[in-house]
């Protein structure tokens, strides 16, 4: 496989420059974003010849061009050793098509790009947001990381960094799943890396079930109903204590419309399992509905709500990190500390397993346990 830069000539006097490849009795060009003054190359370096260039303007242009030239070139070794490593064929056309794509099959980011994209369709909008966050943060650390880069060593480093900028050890270990999700698809499609995926641990991704206690529930209710509470931050406390009092998930309170609550009922199609259902209304639920008239018109996104959820708990001087799935963790201890039963939460959850719901019995045992200090003040 050869491949060659060459200026196409014209009466004018920048010229559009061209890759020119070869290779398997077959030739691709390839038009680059790029115009040269055609009196300054060099055919045998194959760059433009800054020593004969006088005016320095021009000068420092062209050797930013240069630049741009070293880099295409090093982006076509790339590829060739992706596709050598993975034993497959490397044709003209496919060396073209990769850098048309910004190497997809080679930049383990625009690979990333492209495997979820695909799959946006298919898969549920919060999963494919999730993905995308993973990936922004990834390109934010090394947006050029090649396949052939992903070794053990490259993952150690990535988790040093995620500590280092402040992730907990669940959601890097979040993180890492999602990243050998990607490359097990790659892997699928004949793409090798140079360590074994297996060896590289993600971690438990199941974190502390953080939760608000009947106290700080109460401060972002009085603040809920005070005079001094802007809309945005009204509107964003709505659906959150909505959810506090139903359970019910991000997504899913997202996806419900006006029309579809009733006196005493709310029907929406749950996310998970794709299927409608129907809740009963408890009071303190249709006290929120009634209160604010923009819940279940105006639509966000969980990490805009997130975001604001965070200001609201910095303004109020609560010190606890909220996300909106606290509010679902709060649903579940407040069910369970109002002598609700176990059983009774896994339904209304809708976990599949007993033990998922259990975890909430032991937090608000662990608080129960607290209490028994209390006796230490008898003597």
């Amino acid at each position: 496989m050869k491949t060659k830069f060459v200026p196409r000539i014209y009466k004018k006097k920048n010229a559009p420059l061209y890759l020119h490849i070869t290779g398997h009795s077959k030739r691709e060009r390839l038009l680059l974003d790029i115009e040269v003054d055609h009196q300054y190359w060099s055919t045998e370096e194959q760059r433009i010849n800054i020593s004969i260039i006088k005016d320095e303007q021009l000068k420092k242009l062209y050797q930013d061009i240069n630049l741009i030239i070293d880099n295409i070139d090093s982006k076509i070794t790339n590829i060739k050793t992706v596709y050598r490593l993975s034993e497959i064929v490397l044709t003209p056309k496919k060396l073209k098509q990769e850098l048309i794509d910004d190497l997809p099959r080679v930049n383990f980011c625009s690979f990333f790009q492209h495997a979820i994209d695909e799959e946006k369709k298919i898969i549920e909008p919060g999963t494919y947001r999730k993905l995308q966050s993973v990936l922004n943060k990834l390109k934010r650390y090394d947006d050029q990381v090649i396949f052939t880069d992903l070794t053990e060593l490259w993952f150690q480093r990535y988790k040093v960094h995620l500590s280092k900028i402040g992730n907990k050890k669940t959601t890097i270990n979040s993180n890492i799943k999602s990243i050998k999700k990607i490359i097990r698809k790659a892997i699928r499609m004949g793409i090798k890396i140079p360590c074994v995926l297996e060896d590289i641990k993600a971690g438990s991704t199941l974190g502390t079930k953080v939760s608000l206690d009947p106290f700080e529930l109460k401060k972002l209710k009085a603040y809920y109903d005070s005079e001094f509470i802007c809309d945005a931050h009204r509107l964003m406390l709505a659906y959150f204590l909505f959810s506090c009092v139903t359970g019910l998930r991000f997504a899913d309170v997202m996806a419900i419309d006006k029309d579809a609550v009733t006196d005493d009922f709310i029907q929406f199609k749950a996310e998970k399992v794709d299927k409608m259902q129907s809740i009963a209304l408890n009071k303190r639920a249709k006290e929120i509905i009634n209160s604010c008239d923009d819940l279940f018109v105006k639509h966000f996104t969980n990490e805009y709500v997130n975001r604001e959820l965070k200001v609201i708990m910095r303004n109020l001087g609560l010190k606890k990190k909220l996300t909106y799935h606290v509010s679902r963790h709060t649903f579940a201890t407040s069910f369970l500390r109002a002598g609700g039963k176990v059983e009774k939460l896994q339904l209304l959850l809708g976990h599949s397993s007993i033990k998922q719901t259990m975890v909430y019995s032991h937090i608000v045992s662990a608080e129960a346990n607290k209490e028994m200090f209390l006796l230490d003040n008898l003597w």
